[in-house]
């Protein structure tokens, strides 16, 4: 196998490993969303702009920056930090009462959207192609000055 060969299979590797890591972190196929209030609209806008989001994984909490201009910013967990693949960017943005987003190479840069719902403290998701899962939303930091 040449030098060239090698390297793309390694890649090929590392995003299938971030896959199942993503799917892990995004629950299993066909989950409903939990009773609670839905975050739509501009109540959504408002609930995650300028907000971390902490995935709930089993391997631990996976956060997600919705910075208020339209981007945002994950970490991925330890294990994925062999992968040289730890952090990604990408945007996000409210659509049909959804939270899509695109990852500048997470996921295969594919774009998928959300939909939310508040249960208490903790949100529960289900994502456009029936993944689910849960998060919690973090209250934005307040900077002295």
């Amino acid at each position: 196998m040449s030098r060239r060969d090698a390297n793309v299979t390694r890649r090929r590797c590392s995003m299938y490993q971030l896959s199942l890591l993503m799917m892990v972190q995004f629950g299993v196929e066909g989950s409903a969303l939990a009773e609670g209030s839905k975050l739509e609209g501009e109540t959504l806008r408002q609930a995650v702009s300028g907000r971390t989001v902490l995935i709930e994984t089993p391997i631990g909490s996976f956060p997600i920056r919705y910075k208020s201009n339209g981007t945002m910013t994950g970490r991925a967990p330890a294990v994925v930090e062999n992968l040289k693949i730890e952090r990604d960017g990408g945007r996000w943005w409210i659509a049909d009462d959804r939270l899509c987003q695109h990852w500048h190479q997470w996921l295969d840069a594919k774009q998928y959207c959300f939909k939310l719902q508040r249960a208490g403290a903790i949100v529960h998701w289900l994502r456009d192609d029936g993944l689910s899962g849960t998060a919690i939303i973090r209250e934005p930091v307040m900077r002295l000055r």
